[in-house]
Formats: structure tokens, C-alpha cells, sequence
């Protein structure tokens, strides 16, 4: 086990160690999902029988998928120059669980070829999820979750209520996602009696007008980041991108991995519980 390393005390006012903790958990669900679906040897969508987690009194959906569609460079094989294959992949992109009057929605993290290929896609674009005109978004993140909305719809359409708590969370490009999802929940009319946010490792997901609309909205977010975790410092406000959430810090020890969830970000936090 990877000792903890210190996250800044006192905590800001309204930030819960123990939440945080349970988010990672439920991160780690979504992870797990998607190994399962690895070890099977990837099968599509109607052929993979998953093992839900079992997690307190957490219900779980089935994983929700992500389908994207990008192309790579192949041989030419003679001439006429550099030519493309289009391919189209399926994988399971997170989950949704609930219990009593509180929904989670969990993201993981870059696993597959057209994330790490959309995670590159730098250029903004407008969302076409929020109220907001002009607010300027990752393309890339923002085809990413575009591809998962109407599964994370359909759930918490079919469960919200004024009395729901809605807990967002994810890793790496899932805390990207997990922006995305709040900012959609915030503005997409659905009710709901408090709105929480917790991304660990995210990169910068919207412009400054985007991030500044965010902040206005009817939610908590908080963004868990390693100063030394590079994944947080693109894509670069050079370009325009700013972070949303209150942040919570820490610098990783030498040797640690300083994007790993359960190596880095976890005893960092189990750290933070004990000082307080």
C-alpha cells in the first residue's frame, strides 16, 4: 500500500473526506466493470453478462456504453499515399447506482483507443446540453459524453425527485465527463434537492465562460488534484480551458504514480481522514 501524502488542512468549509472516499469507491466500481468486460474478451453490448458490484446498500444499474467512431492510418501498401481504416469501438463507460432518495452517476477513466484518440481533440465547441450559448467545451470530452447522455438520462429521469440527492464522480477523463454531466443536470430541468461533484485527476473541461456559468449553478463541486499529475494541467489555459470546482491539493511523494486512483489519490485522501 502507497503511504499518503498530505492534502492541505483545515479542509474548506462544506468538503466531506468521508464522500470522497465513497466516490472513489464507486469509481473503482466503474473500473472494475470494465475489466470484467475485458477478461471476457470484450463482447459486444448483448453478450456480456456483468457481476454487479455490491457496495453497501447501493442498487446498481448495468454499465451504460460508450460508442465511438474514429479512423486510423494503415499502410498504403503501393501508392497514393497514407490511407484510413474507420473503426468503431463499444466499451462500458461508467455506472449509475442508487439508494433510497440518493443516485450516483460514477465515470472511469481513458481505457480505449478512440478515448485516447478524443482526448486529443482539443478544439472547443459549444455544448449542446446546457443553456448556455457560446460557453465552449473539449470537443473531444464533449463527443465522449454526448455518446453516454441518453443512458445517464434515462436514469435519473426515472428516479429524480425534488427530494434526490445527485452524486457525480469520476476519474481522469470521467472527472471531465463528470462536469459535463452536472453541468447538464444543473440546466437540463430535471429536479433535484442537492447536486454534488467530485472528479479526481481531471483535466480542464470548458473555456472561461463555460467554467464561470458552472460556478453559478445550483451544486457543489469539488476537484481533487496532484500537483504533480500532469493529466490536470491540460489542456493548457493557454488555449482558453479553465477548471471547475473548489480544489482540494496535495503534492504526491517521490516514487508514487501521480495519476493513479488507487495508488496516489486514495491514500491521499485516507491521509486527509486521519488528520482531522
Amino acid at each position: 500500500m502507497s503511504r499518503g501524502v498530505p492534502i492541505a488542512l483545515p479542509l474548506p468549509e462544506g468538503f466531506s473526506v468521508r464522500q470522497a472516499l465513497a466516490c472513489v469507491r464507486l469509481v473503482e466500481a466503474a473500473y472494475g466493470l470494465y475489466q470484467q468486460w475485458s477478461d471476457a474478451g470484450k463482447p459486444p453490448p448483448r453478450a456480456m453478462r456483468f457481476a454487479l458490484p455490491a457496495l453497501g446498500d447501493l442498487v446498481f444499474e448495468e454499465p451504460f456504453w460508450r460508442t465511438l467512431t474514429y479512423r486510423t492510418a494503415r499502410a498504403s501498401g503501393g501508392k497514393g499515399g497514407r490511407r484510413y481504416v474507420t473503426r468503431t469501438e463499444t466499451t462500458p463507460a461508467g455506472v449509475c447506482a442508487r439508494a433510497g432518495r440518493r443516485l450516483y452517476v460514477a465515470f472511469r477513466g481513458t481505457q480505449s483507443a478512440g478515448e485516447k484518440i478524443s482526448n486529443y481533440m482539443a478544439a472547443r465547441r459549444d455544448a449542446v446540453f446546457d443553456d448556455l450559448q457560446g460557453g465552449h467545451v473539449h470537443r473531444g470530452f464533449h463527443r465522449c459524453y454526448e455518446s453516454v447522455r441518453p443512458a445517464i438520462r434515462a436514469f435519473l429521469e426515472a428516479h429524480a425527485t425534488p427530494e434526490s440527492r445527485i452524486r457525480v464522480t469520476g476519474h481522469s477523463l470521467g472527472g471531465a465527463l463528470a462536469a459535463l454531466a452536472a453541468m447538464d443536470v444543473a440546466t437540463g430541468g430535471l429536479p433535484y434537492r442537492a447536486l454534488e461533484v467530485f472528479t479526481f485527476a481531471a483535466p480542464r473541461t470548458g473555456a472561461a465562460r463555460w467554467a464561470r456559468h458552472f460556478a453559478r449553478q445550483r451544486l457543489a463541486a469539488w476537484r481533487i488534484a496532484n500537483r504533480r499529475d500532469v493529466v490536470t494541467k491540460v489542456p493548457p489555459e493557454l488555449l482558453g480551458y479553465r477548471h471547475v470546482g473548489g480544489p482540494i491539493e496535495f503534492a504526491s511523494a517521490d516514487g508514487q504514480p501521480p495519476h493513479s486512483l488507487d495508488q496516489t489519490y486514495l491514500p491521499a485522501l485516507r491521509a486527509a481522514r486521519g488528520g482531522i
